[in-house]
């Protein structure tokens, strides 16, 4: 999504410089086509950091060769004992061994930075902020044919402030302990697709709009 972020303003920068300076050769034109440009070119990056997020989020089942009486006791051991920080801990809300599921919430707080602040040099103050975050986990647990045990993790994090990453390395720390403690395991599964659909509407309307725009500003600039 960065990378959308980047390219998008190098877009918007260049359309809006070539359509001011080149086409209309009005440098205060440009700007409107400039960030429509910017818009249907960040498009692509933004749609696959989404997808990406979401793998991360809710990654592929995960089968192990482990009965799942053993692997749900196990998982349940793991979510209780685990801490973070000083002393935060899962609070688990639901653990069904008929729906075999279990459900957790994590709540903890941390200090983000703010910035810098003061008047000058001499009394400037690193500004701090204690900020919230929750992290929602729900594991949901399959028995298979073969005596193994097909497991799915599903993780919704909140958390205030500019850090809305705060709580990954929680997840791919908890998804690291649950393969050492029931071995390796196999994707029962596959991740959601990365590769490209056909441009969504609103793309295809802020391109249809950034062309009017030029078209309106090119018969400005030519019968004024």
């Amino acid at each position: 999504m960065g990378a959308g972020i980047a390219v998008g303003l190098i877009v918007a920068l260049v359309v809006g410089a070539i359509t001011g300076q080149v086409v209309l050769q009005t440098p205060q034109s440009g700007v409107m086509e400039g960030l429509l440009a910017g818009i249907c070119a960040g498009w692509p990056f933004f749609h696959t950091g989404s997808v990406h997020r979401y793998n991360f989020l809710h990654p592929v089942p995960r089968r192990y060769n482990v009965p799942l009486k053993n692997t749900f006791g196990k998982l349940r051991r793991l979510i209780s004992e685990k801490s973070y920080n000083y002393g935060d801990k899962w609070h688990v809300s639901a653990s069904d061994t008929l729906e075999r599921r279990i459900s957790a919430q994590l709540r903890f707080t941390e200090e983000e930075s703010r910035g810098f602040h003061g008047s000058n040099i001499s009394n400037i103050q690193h500004k701090t902020q204690r900020v919230q975050r929750l992290l929602e986990l729900d594991i949901q647990l399959k028995e298979s044919t073969d005596d193994s045990c097909i497991v799915q993790f599903d993780f919704k994090p909140k958390t205030e402030g500019l850090a809305w990453y705060a709580c990954d390395s929680i997840i791919s720390g908890l998804l690291a302990d649950t393969e050492a403690l029931l071995g390796p395991g196999t994707d029962d599964g596959n991740p959601a697709d990365t590769s490209l659909p056909a441009p969504p509407w609103w793309v295809i309307g802020i391109g249809a709009l950034g062309l009017l725009t030029l078209c309106a500003d090119v018969r400005t600039a030519v019968f004024k």
